[in-house]
């Protein structure tokens, strides 16, 4: 760091120990809101130069952007982790790249999440019987089956991703209700704002939820649920495994309270052969209201109650 030019160093502090964004900081210095970039960027690329040769130009942008805490959202910051979880060599040099910065950011830098974990084998049992979301059924009432064991995790800190969801995460999930629902419109509109309402610090798990099979069924799927918040906006991520291939039917996510009080949320994307699903979406301002979450098969383009239930938990935006 020492040997860095003046102007690569006075970006870096800038943008560093007073949490500047490139456009502040070429306001400050006088100078094209790209020259800061292209001066910070620069500076990164001499830290480690070794390790930065295994990556590629665009890949060394992203994690320096993540590292600088410039990407503009909640999903290019997941993304980037879910890269940085799946890929040793970017994983090492942000890493390097990062203990040299500290000096400048303090305590102020993202985390470097951990490498993915080889998940725990699930106890294997029946195909699943046909279930639905039962009318008045409590959340807490519902015994959790006994068989299948909680699926790991990794504990990346303050954004927590699932030790599965790799560089090819889902992040924006398609909706499932109709051009005119509550649900599309406020996710919509949480989207076009997240640039604005996100921090510095990058986003905070706020709760982790596990999800069974209904009471009575048996069946080797098993999944998690992280409740992800960034200023004002909260998301979700859904990571579940042993679930049957999506012939004929796609998976759907849902919150829940009874029958005649049920949210839509998303659609995920088809699941194949590897019998994993994962995905994310923003969260509705009023998700709060429910008190369960579902992840059913639905074959109904919009439907207005969930389908067969595969998974289900407990849900509250906070532990």
């Amino acid at each position: 760091m020492d040997e860095l030019p003046p102007d690569q160093r006075a970006a870096l502090s800038l943008l560093l120990r007073q949490h500047k964004s490139y456009a502040e900081v070429a306001s400050l210095l006088g100078i094209a809101e790209r020259a800061v970039h292209d001066r910070a960027h620069a500076a990164i690329a001499v830290l480690a130069p070794r390790q930065a040769r295994e990556l590629t130009p665009e890949r060394r942008l992203e994690v320096g952007d993540y590292l600088l805490s410039q990407q503009p959202g909640v999903a290019e910051r997941l993304r980037t982790r879910a890269y940085l979880t799946s890929t040793p060599s970017a994983r090492t040099w942000a890493s390097e790249v990062a203990s040299q910065l500290a000096p400048f950011a303090g305590d102020g830098l993202p985390e470097i999440p951990a490498g993915a974990q080889e998940p725990q084998r699930v106890h294997e049992l029946s195909s699943p019987a046909p279930d639905h979301a039962p009318a008045g059924t409590s959340p807490a009432g519902t015994p959790a089956p006994a068989s299948p064991r909680p699926m790991p995790s990794s504990r990346l800190g303050g954004a927590v991703l699932l030790a599965l969801i790799l560089a090819v995460v889902v992040v924006a999930v398609v909706l499932i209700t109709d051009g005119g629902s509550h649900a599309k419109k406020t996710s919509a509109s949480a989207g076009k704002s997240s640039a604005a309402s996100t921090t510095k610090t990058g986003p905070s798990l706020n709760n982790q939820i596990t999800l069974k099979p209904p009471s009575g069924t048996r069946s080797g799927s098993i999944g998690v649920v992280e409740v992800l918040s960034e200023g004002s906006k909260r998301a979700f991520f859904i990571e579940a495994q042993h679930v049957p291939e999506s012939k004929g039917f796609y998976y759907a996510v849902w919150l829940y309270n009874s029958p005649t009080s049920a949210l839509p949320l998303s659609r995920s994307p088809a699941v194949g052969s590897t019998h994993r699903l994962a995905g994310g979406s923003l969260l509705p301002s009023n998700s709060g209201e429910y008190h369960e979450l579902l992840l059913t098969e639905e074959t109904n383009q919009h439907p207005t109650h969930p389908g067969r239930v595969v998974l289900r938990g407990k849900f509250s935006l906070t532990s």
